[in-house]
């Protein structure tokens, strides 16, 4: 596992704490934007890991790429310019669940963005990618819950 973690190459500045144990990664970290390369990496290494068919990966990864974005963009930075994020992923018997959980209370707004707009499409993509997903307004922010289903049942839980 210590090679799925190791960003000493990359200059890596993520603030984390991370548990990764059977078919689950469990992630609390402070964030920047330059830092979403190692969240992503270390994702892909649990999805690679877990042996998730490369669609299904790489729909993941652009949805909690996508999610973790909208972090970025939708909370508050502390005076070094984190942003406070959780990430729980896993592996269940039909898919793959992910959890992003932040401190925005405001839950995502469908929007029709202009033809050139650069903004405004997270929500369709993350709804066209997925099977399932949803959002819960907890005390301290908010809880989106995303599902994509494998094609195939696994046995090895």
């Amino acid at each position: 596992m210590e090679l799925l973690l190791d960003t000493r190459d990359r200059g890596a500045s993520v603030r984390a704490m991370s548990t990764s144990v059977r078919n689950q990664l469990d992630m609390t970290f402070d964030v920047r934007a330059e830092d979403l390369g190692t969240v992503r990496d270390i994702v892909q290494a649990h999805l690679l890991w877990w042996h998730i068919d490369s669609d299904v990966a790489y729909r993941m990864l652009t949805v909690v790429n996508e999610l973790l974005t909208n972090v970025m963009q939708h909370t508050a930075a502390d005076e070094h310019g984190y942003r406070m994020a959780s990430l729980l992923l896993q592996k269940v018997p039909d898919g793959v669940t992910a959890i992003v959980r932040d401190q925005d209370r405001c839950p995502p707004a469908h929007v029709t963005p202009a033809s050139l707009a650069e903004r405004g499409r997270g929500l369709m993509l993350i709804r066209a990618l997925t099977d399932d997903s949803s959002v819960s307004v907890t005390p301290a922010g908010k809880d989106v819950w995303v599902f994509i289903a494998t094609s195939e049942v696994s046995e090895h839980f």
